[in-house]
């Protein structure tokens, strides 16, 4: 099934389905991929629900483009069963929960969030986890809106203890200006969350950067950041 959607420019968009999948025997077997403008969005998504419920996804603007964009939804060769869809919406993405998982050497990026620069900062295989390694040491994260709203910000952090003492100091900025200080206490990894204001972000992409402060002496670990509309 192909669908056009014209925009008057890329931003971010919600592509919902309202969809059941069908039953032989029981079971169901009829994964679908989806596509944007050529590019892989949703790769063999398996759904086993018999009744009509709505499926959404998060098309990011850099798969979209100002005026007529092309989506492809397409049962996989491997299916034996029918996929049943009687309705398709589109919306405006303001934001939606969007993660990164840094528990791994590669995280992937999520549809408004991605990671596209880091200095001064690794993954620790030893722990398992991001690290701010070196001093002024940094994450830059982008985050893409459609609108400057309210986002909560969650990080999961640990500090790095040396002789027991948490030393590992450090600055969230939000396109450039200051926005957190942090300064964890304990080798344990712990959520600590706070909400950015509207009026410090923008329609487009926008800037967060995690620096590891120049009078640590110890380092910082990240596991996760989330963010999500406040």
């Amino acid at each position: 099934m192909k669908f056009n959607l014209s925009l008057p420019g890329a931003i971010p968009v919600t592509f919902s389905m309202s969809l059941c999948a069908s039953l032989v025997n029981g079971q169901s077997n009829c994964p679908i991929s989806i596509t944007v403008n050529g590019k892989s969005l949703v790769n063999s998504y398996s759904d086993h629900n018999a009744n009509f419920h709505t499926a959404s996804w998060t098309i990011a603007a850099n798969l979209l483009s100002e005026g007529n964009n092309e989506i492809i939804v397409t049962l996989d060769n491997s299916a034996t069963t029918q996929l049943f869809i009687n309705s398709v919406a589109v919306d405006q993405a303001v934001l939606t929960t969007q993660s990164i998982n840094l528990s791994v050497p590669n995280p992937s990026q999520s549809a408004q969030l991605s990671m596209p620069l880091y200095q001064g900062a690794g993954y620790r295989g030893d722990y398992k986890t991001w690290s701010l390694l070196v001093n002024n040491g940094f994450m830059r994260f982008q985050l893409d809106l459609s609108a400057a709203i309210d986002v909560k910000l969650s990080l999961d952090l640990a500090a790095a203890l040396v002789s027991g003492v948490a030393n590992a100091p450090s600055t969230v900025t939000v396109n450039g200006n200051e926005f957190w200080s942090l300064n964890p206490t304990s080798g344990n990894f712990s959520v600590v969350s706070n909400t950015i204001p509207a009026k410090m972000l923008k329609a487009g992409a926008n800037t967060i950067q995690l620096t590891l402060a120049p009078q640590a002496t110890g380092q910082l670990f990240i596991n996760d950041i989330t963010v999500s509309g406040g």
